[in-house]
């Protein structure tokens, strides 16, 4: 009921993820000011986004959402999702993604959804899939069915957040596998992750996938890193 979830704002008030300012009972997560400012993608960027896989894996097309910037405060959303126990975030994020992009065309003939999958240890370590949700919301927006279990990471490698470009390539090298082939099998896949930095990740994904279906494959993901800005 109302009135209970207005006492809980009352004895613990919300705030936003971006700015900090206290969030009205009809928010979530971050305000409506900021939202309105949310670093989306500009169109003279989405080629380079393709770009990040030409020469490494066959790709329909590809696309993120918002900017990831080390010096934003926009990064909360994806430190909240990742690190804080906050994966709603990711699927309103995705939700409100989607609806924007679906009359672009960008989801016309994609059959299902597909998150990477995690290891077992962060799995475990950090209780949720983050691209769970983001499929998930992804998913709610357009309609799109969401296969997990398809691909499983077959090596726990090491974190890519103090990697070098060539040194995050080496480190994804064969670290997934296909766990049900025929899920995927001459389907249109969305591969989902939550930030695009080398491509290094989602390409190894893709590439095992590739190598035991006919698949096509296309890439969506929350958050891009441009270095020029």
């Amino acid at each position: 009921m109302k009135w209970i979830s207005d006492l809980i704002d009352l004895i613990f008030p919300r705030s936003c993820v971006v700015c900090d300012e206290l969030l009205s009972p009809q928010e979530k997560d971050i305000c409506l000011d900021c939202l309105s400012k949310l670093p989306r993608i500009e169109k003279i960027h989405l080629e380079e986004i393709e770009k990040t896989f030409w020469g490494k894996i066959a790709i329909e097309r590809a696309t993120s959402f918002i900017y990831y910037h080390k010096s934003s405060p926009y990064n909360n959303l994806l430190h909240h999702l990742k690190y804080r126990n906050h994966p709603e975030v990711g699927e309103r994020l995705a939700h409100l993604a989607a609806s924007e992009l679906m009359e672009t065309g960008f989801f016309d003939g994609i059959d299902a959804i597909v998150p990477l999958p995690l290891s077992k240890k962060k799995l475990r370590k950090r209780g949720y899939n983050q691209c769970d949700y983001i499929a998930a919301g992804l998913s709610r927006a357009t309609g799109i069915p969401v296969i997990t279990g398809a691909v499983r990471r077959a090596v726990a490698n090491e974190s890519q957040t103090s990697k070098n470009r060539e040194e995050r390539w080496q480190n994804v090298a064969g670290i997934f596998a296909l766990k049900e082939p025929d899920l995927l099998r001459d389907k249109h896949i969305l591969l989902v992750d939550d930030i695009l930095t080398t491509g290094a990740t989602l390409a190894s994904c893709a590439a095992a996938i590739q190598e035991g279906t006919s698949c096509r494959t296309s890439i969506f993901t929350l958050a891009y890193t441009y270095n020029g800005i």
